[in-house]
């Protein structure tokens, strides 16, 4: 199998009780079950409060559940308990491997880091395109050739997405749109149907306040998150996303590209991290625009982290961004693409 890297990934070390946010803070953490049976061997007092902490949750999973937004071993040195008593090798896969991803596609496995962790972030905010040339793929497309090579298709078309993300001549609105716009006709041609121009002379927006009211019904770790979101929500009309903006969020459009476009090989659906990525840009955008109007001491950083760590690792909320994608018309792609175009 071809295990494939950006060039960044190796370099990534995690920066343990330095880091602003934690792995160790608001998640439940799934135990493996072979490291379960390793905690059940374990004496003494950090033994006994390891198998008295170890449940199972409403999905079956074995965790150590979050108490007062904590791991039950995160201590207040912000250092990691069972790793002090026993060793790293001793951690669960989840522990030992966050943030890093591996993404199995059979022939081939892509690795990539995830954004919700804040030092994986500022590595991903300061490399471009280039950090991940091993990924691959021919980036020329032509949308009438056969796609019965269903994920040399989808990787060709990754790469043109790409292509219409980091477009610098044009603001980014007007590059999602134009993604969104290829994504039609890359998805007609997966349902078999020969791609067909949209017709947008209809098209309206009305405007990203149901954007803002799905995610403020979104299962929410942090208060503090919920209390910028309801502020954001109330201000979102009349709120300008930056034009510097761009900088920064290209960078989280093009790890999510790489991380979950080729997820249509099985959902079929090549439209659903096209539109998640409308949706951040929207949320985001605007959540910088009025920190900065208001002064926060929020980064643009920690507002993208926030952002992954809330939405996207939670498979809840993008189980519901999914469904509303199927069955709520504001979400159609001439809709977004109105959407889009306003905020110009």
């Amino acid at each position: 199998m071809q295990e494939i890297y950006p060039s960044f990934y190796h370099e990534f070390k995690c920066i343990a009780n330095l880091c602003e946010d934690s792995c160790c803070k608001d998640w439940d953490i799934d135990i493996d079950s072979d490291t379960e049976e390793f905690y059940k061997t374990v004496q003494g007092s950090l033994g006994d409060k390891m198998r008295a902490m170890l449940v199972t949750d409403e999905y079956g999973e074995r965790v150590f559940p979050c108490t007062d937004g904590r791991c039950p071993f995160w201590n207040r040195d912000m250092l990691c308990d069972i790793y002090i008593g026993i060793g790293e090798e001793h951690l669960s896969q989840t522990c030992a491997n966050f943030p890093r991803v591996a993404v199995d596609y059979g022939d081939f496995c892509e690795h990539i880091l995830s954004f919700a962790c804040p030092e994986a972030a500022r590595f991903m905010l300061k490399n471009t395109r280039e950090a991940y040339s091993d990924f691959g793929g021919e980036r020329e497309l032509d949308l009438s050739e056969d796609s019965g090579d269903c994920m040399s298709f989808l990787i060709k078309a990754r790469e043109k997405t790409l292509d219409y993300l980091l477009n610098e001549g044009e603001p980014f609105a007007y590059r999602l749109a134009d993604c969104l716009e290829f994504n039609a006709q890359v998805q007609s041609l997966l349902d078999g149907e020969e791609p067909e121009p949209l017709d947008l002379s209809g098209a309206e927006s009305r405007g990203s306040g149901f954007i803002f009211d799905m995610h403020l019904g979104f299962e929410i770790m942090s208060g503090e998150w919920k209390s910028a979101l309801s502020d954001t929500a109330e201000k979102a009309q009349k709120l300008k996303i930056r034009d510097d903006f761009a900088s920064d969020f290209e960078k989280f459009a093009l790890y999510y590209v790489y991380r979950y476009y080729l997820e249509a090989i099985n959902s079929g659906d090549v439209l659903y991290s096209i539109k998640r990525i409308v949706c951040a840009y929207l949320v985001t955008g605007k959540l910088d625009a009025l920190f900065f109007e208001r002064d926060y001491p929020y980064s643009r950083m920690r507002i993208l982290q926030r952002y992954s760590k809330e939405v996207e690792h939670s498979y809840d909320n993008t189980e519901a961004l999914n469904s509303a994608f199927d069955t709520d018309d504001r979400f159609e792609v001439e809709s977004l693409i109105a959407l889009l175009e306003q905020e110009i």
